[in-house]
């Protein structure tokens, strides 16, 4: 599974794409989706990854990026495109421009750097 983000105000950019095995953290949540018997009766595989853990693993590689600039003033947007499962692989890439993904992917996000703004 591939994620897919763009980035603004590129000058240090991380290319190495960040790996991570998903992790369902909300099994016993009272949002049901995320529980495999209840997800697989809506047609899903299992129970969805949260998105804000989805979200978590796409701020590593602007975090590692931009630093605390991009931590403190930074922004990201997205749309989540299809579900995140217990145990896949998800690969984030971050790359200058949107691009075309191998794989499936699952998301498009793009984060931004703060303009800089002097006061004189």
């Amino acid at each position: 599974m591939s994620i897919g983000m763009s980035a603004s105000h590129v000058r240090q950019t991380a290319r190495v794409p960040y790996e991570v095995r998903a992790h369902n953290t909300a099994t016993q949540s009272d949002n049901k989706i995320h529980d495999d018997e209840v997800a697989r009766r809506f047609g899903f595989t299992g129970g969805l990854v949260p998105g804000v853990d989805v979200y978590a693993y796409l701020t590593h590689l602007p975090a590692e990026a931009w630093g605390l600039e991009w931590l403190e003033r930074g922004t990201m947007r997205g749309r989540f495109l299809s579900p995140v499962y217990e145990g896949e692989i998800v690969t984030v890439v971050m790359t200058d421009h949107a691009s075309a993904m191998a794989g499936r992917s699952c998301s498009s996000h793009s984060a931004t750097r703060p303009a800089m703004c002097v006061r004189r």
